[in-house]
């Protein structure tokens, strides 16, 4: 009997006016524990959120492959690091160099033997002591040969030598058939495929270097959803605050889920999203009418309508409103409000037990 006593307290200190008002003191709304806030403008408003993909755009991908058959000797860099262009990442031991070093010599030999004919014939024909066919012969000769060295030139810088490494090779002529790979460009270790001691065949994976500067996302949207979206439409990853950019919507339904392929770009904070993980993803969506932003908790229903509690100079009066849009601990909605108001925000259930309890709806 005592308690309910209390609870009687707690409700009915209220009084309702004929506009179905609900009054009360600043006394009684503290002891209550009823808060007041004003509505949030807002111009946009995010949809449901849905499961996305982090991934790694494909042009920030690159796979160091075996450029040609040997054996694995040293890995210098492992899963997770950075590194930049330019450094050394693994030591090959490659017999099959030594064939292309040996080639490639050959041919500067007989490219620099040509070149001394050529000279030598060309003063002949300037002198008019041999024939200018004999000279042309000659010149044609040169010219295949020095379209021999490149083709062997370029066979070595495919086989992973630098121009350095390859300059190196024409001064001192000693062939070698170790060979350092170096990354190209900057970027992050994300998998390694071999081991020191492995013999490796000619395109065989060795890293997996990305770029983490920019990441997609990939949603699969329902139908209903995917034809309000558009290339270029803003997103945001739920939670995380991170904004991004639609860049493509598919064309196919899949079957698993009968969800449409939306993917994303995320060029800013990436540091906070690593590729392989799932995070929920909601799009926002502009608009032209107004609409409020308003805690959850300042809701309630009655009688199949949303509804919050005004202050006005009364006391408090029940308003209809619209949900456009839940997001959880805050929803959108519209309706006869202004930011100048004032709303119960806590304390919902209270003021509307008395509301219903002294003449409400």
């Amino acid at each position: 009997m005592k308690y309910m006593f209390y609870i009687f307290l707690l409700v009915m200190p209220a009084s309702v006016l004929a506009n179905d008002a609900v009054v009360f003191s600043t006394e009684e709304m503290a002891n209550i524990g009823i808060e007041l806030g004003q509505p949030k403008l807002v111009h946009h408003s995010l949809t449901k959120s849905l499961p996305a993909e982090v991934s790694i755009p494909n042009r920030s991908q690159q796979i160091i492959s075996a450029p040609q058959d040997g054996v694995i000797e040293r890995l210098l860099v492992a899963e997770g690091d950075n590194v930049i262009a330019g450094q050394a990442l693994a030591e090959m031991n490659s017999p099959q160099l030594l064939t292309r070093q040996s080639d490639y010599l050959q041919a500067l030999s007989r490219l620099s033997q040509t070149k001394q004919e050529m000279l030598r014939d060309k003063s002949l024909f300037e002198e008019g002591i041999i024939a200018e066919r004999r000279y042309r012969q000659i010149e044609s000769r040169h010219q295949q040969q020095s379209t021999e060295v490149a083709m062997y030139r370029k066979s070595l810088q495919l086989a992973g030598m630098n121009s350095e490494v390859i300059a190196q090779l024409e001064r001192q002529r000693s062939l070698n058939s170790h060979l350092t790979l170096n990354a190209s460009e900057n970027g992050v270790i994300m998998k390694q495929f071999v081991v020191a001691g492995q013999r490796l065949t000619a395109a065989d994976p060795i890293y997996q270097i990305a770029q983490l500067s920019s990441l997609w996302l990939e949603i699969h949207v329902p139908l209903e959803i995917v034809n309000t979206i558009n290339v270029n439409d803003p997103i945001q990853v739920c939670q995380k605050q991170i904004e991004g950019q639609v860049i493509a919507v598919g064309r196919q339904v899949h079957a698993a889920d009968q969800g449409v392929l939306v993917r994303a770009e995320i060029t800013k904070n990436t540091e906070q999203l690593t590729p392989g993980e799932f995070v929920q993803a909601c799009f926002i969506q502009q608009s032209d009418k107004i609409q409020f932003e308003l805690p959850r908790s300042a809701i309630f229903r009655e009688q199949g309508q949303t509804r919050v509690f005004v202050k006005t100079d009364s006391g408090f009066i029940s308003q209809a409103i619209n949900v456009i849009n839940d997001q959880g601990d805050h929803v959108i909605v519209s309706g006869d409000l202004s930011i100048q108001q004032q709303i119960v925000i806590k304390g919902t259930a209270t003021v509307k037990a008395a509301w219903l309890g002294m003449g409400g709806e």
